[in-house]
């Protein structure tokens, strides 16, 4: 799933402006300038940020494939523990259900916390997609 750069969880307007200058428009354009670690350390020197900033953002325009998992919902991952789809494919559903129903109940971060059969269904998808990077 595709997300406009500015709705992807972090990027400021000004970090959009920078992007949006070198053709990031999307989530699915940053992945696409981003695969290997040589564009990563490019992208992050011409638009002055540090790797590491650009890594989150780049395991969050991941995330962002799969349906259901928007700037929210990756906050919640986040906050449980889980930055990344290697890590979302190897959490077991239930544990991380019960994770998200914790971390939500001290820091209020979403209004609803998803269904067991959505939490299944980003486990599932995010085992069978391919990485972004090489």
């Amino acid at each position: 799933m595709c997300v406009i750069i500015h709705r992807l969880y972090g990027i400021e307007p000004t970090l959009e402006t920078k992007l949006k200058t070198r053709g990031i428009k999307d989530s699915e354009d940053l992945l696409r300038a981003c695969r290997t670690p040589r564009e990563v350390a490019e992208l992050a020197q011409t638009s002055g940020l540090e790797v590491s900033v650009l890594m989150k953002l780049l395991h969050r325009a991941e995330l962002a494939r799969i349906r259901g998992i928007g700037e929210t919902y990756t906050r919640l991952l986040e906050e449980a523990g889980v930055s990344t789809t290697r890590e979302l494919a190897a959490t077991a559903p239930d544990d991380l259900r019960v994770r998200l129903t914790r971390v939500n109940a001290s820091k209020k971060l979403v209004g609803r916390i998803p269904a067991q059969a959505m939490v299944n269904g980003w486990v599932n998808k995010a085992q069978r997609l391919p990485s972004a990077f090489e």
